[in-house]
């Protein structure tokens, strides 16, 4: 408890900086994966996106929690459990979660008890004087692993330098289980493929997808039949030409980016052996990360409908009849962003979330992901859960990345907005500080692939479509074959960690 006291009395600020060789990928054998990062303990320019004058940052020790050799620093995880026992976060003395932020009642069968980085926020800075004064706890999973950087070594080094923000706990009767976001990118990598073989006339007639020319940055429509032109990791490590296997669609299960994370994250556990400490998304308490659960309707109080999708052309108005049976395991959310018929799909990792085209991908098949001990965020999780389920319409974001003084703002009409949530949205809670992140941490020059980190969220603007979460902690839709940062997150078994803790 002396560790606490201390903490209490000075908030220490972290500064993380990384470093990311750059690379292009598309990948076919989906299996491992690994990555890299560097700390810096003071504040620079560079890493103003953690070190904000409203943004205080806890960290856990210095030391990482994992060895190199997979065993556990016992001094680190004593200090993880002092902050995690302390009567502030014990989920022990909590009643069990039983309705959304909107007041909307939660389904009894998936009661569970939730810690979100609201409640690690208040725990860091107990008594914020704005909603932009917020803090977080970051720990140092994994010991740092030197030379092993870039595709061919799949980013050791990158992502065993990271560290890692608290940003969910769920317990129930049986488990206990703390939810851990990459607080930067620890690499590039393309959401998916190039590939475009919907039948002329068919299709293209009914949606539109585009394809940006990275030498003049303009997008112009896909022809029908255009073959892959986008690497994967293990292409590139094995000098191969590019495969056909990855399509033009935002399909994250069927991805270059899951694969080129796997593949990291291979020889990340090949290093560590820390399976027996995190759990499987499909073994949550409350099942949260099931499709059935992350569902949300827009603002119209209308889910996304099996076979609709919305066409974009501009000036014109599109029919969406909608769905009022979320029980489906639609696995939607209402975006809440330019139109009304916004939704981002694929948020549960159960397979069950409907496909753009009459339910399912014209190319691809979307396969649950329920097992992956890596992944990347969805869009319910990290911004906002749907109208009926979320008070806040819109996220908040930093108002200028570049400025360390910098304060939060949320980027809607207040005549829309009826409570802001105190700056927070999405089942974590996070705000714009929480989503940020340093541009300048890959080392490379500044543009949107660098701005931005890939969410496992399709976008419903178009099939070539994916979810993405700015520097600023802003949110967009961006081409599947352009590069975009990878910041995957884990689930750590509290349970198994207390059992390893030594008397």
């Amino acid at each position: 408890m002396k560790y606490l006291r201390t903490k209490k009395k000075i908030l220490l600020l972290a500064v993380i900086t990384v470093v990311v060789v750059f690379f292009v990928s598309c990948d076919a054998d989906r299996e491992q994966a690994q990555g890299q990062a560097t700390f810096d303990g003071a504040w620079s320019p560079h890493s103003v996106m953690i070190d904000f004058e409203h943004y205080r940052i806890l960290r856990v020790s210095d030391r990482p929690l994992f060895d190199a050799e997979g065993s556990i620093n016992q001094d680190v995880l004593v200090r993880l459990m002092a902050i995690l026992n302390d009567p502030h976060l014990d989920p022990m003395l909590r009643e069990p979660k039983s309705q959304w932020p909107s007041a909307v009642p939660l389904d009894s069968s998936y009661s569970y008890v939730a810690n979100t980085a609201e409640d690690f926020s208040d725990f860091v800075v107990r008594q914020p004087v704005s909603m932009s004064h917020s803090g977080a706890i970051a720990i140092k999973l994994f010991e740092t692993i030197p030379d092993r950087v870039g595709v061919h070594n799949s980013h050791l080094t990158e992502f065993t330098s990271q560290w890692w923000q608290l940003v969910y706990r769920a317990t129930d009767d049986g488990n206990d289980v703390l939810t851990l976001w990459m607080m930067q990118p620890y690499r590039l990598t393309p959401f998916n493929g190039t590939r475009y073989d919907y039948a002329a006339g068919s299709l293209q007639d009914r949606f539109i997808d585009r394809l940006r020319d990275p030498d003049d940055g303009i997008w112009s429509r896909i022809a029908p039949g255009i073959i892959n032109t986008v690497l994967s990791d293990e292409r590139i490590a094995m000098g191969l030409p590019p495969c056909n296997n990855y399509f033009f669609e935002g399909n994250f299960s069927d991805s270059i980016a899951r694969s080129n994370l796997r593949r990291d994250v291979g020889v990340v556990l090949h290093q560590f052996g820390v399976e027996d400490y995190l759990v499987a998304p499909r073994d949550l308490p409350g099942r949260w990360q099931s499709s059935i659960y992350q569902t949300g309707a827009n603002m119209d109080f209308v889910y996304y409908a099996t076979g609709q999708f919305y066409i974009y052309r501009a000036g014109a108005e599109a029919g969406f009849a909608g769905s009022g049976n979320p029980q489906d395991g639609l696995g939607a959310t209402g975006l809440i962003w330019g139109t009304l018929r916004h939704f981002a799909l694929i948020n549960g990792k159960d397979g069950l979330s409907v496909g753009p085209y009459n339910g399912h991908w014209p190319n691809t098949t979307l396969a649950p992901t329920y097992d992956d001990l890596f992944w990347l965020p969805s869009d319910f999780e990290v911004r906002t859960m749907g109208f009926n389920r979320d008070n806040a319409l819109f996220q908040t974001f930093i108002t200028n990345p570049d400025d360390r003084y910098s304060i939060l703002r949320t980027n809607t009409e207040p005549e829309n907005r009826p409570d802001n949530a105190n700056g927070r949205s999405g089942l974590w809670r996070l705000n714009g500080f929480d989503r940020a992140f340093d541009v300048d941490g890959l080392g490379l020059s500044r543009g949107w692939m660098t701005e931005q980190v890939w969410l496992r969220s399709h976008d419903g603007l178009g099939f070539g479509n994916a979810t993405t979460v700015s520097n600023t902690g802003n949110r967009y839709g961006y081409g599947v074959n352009q590069l975009a940062g990878m910041r995957p997150a884990l689930h750590l078994s509290v349970t198994q960690l207390r059992a390893q803790q030594q008397e």
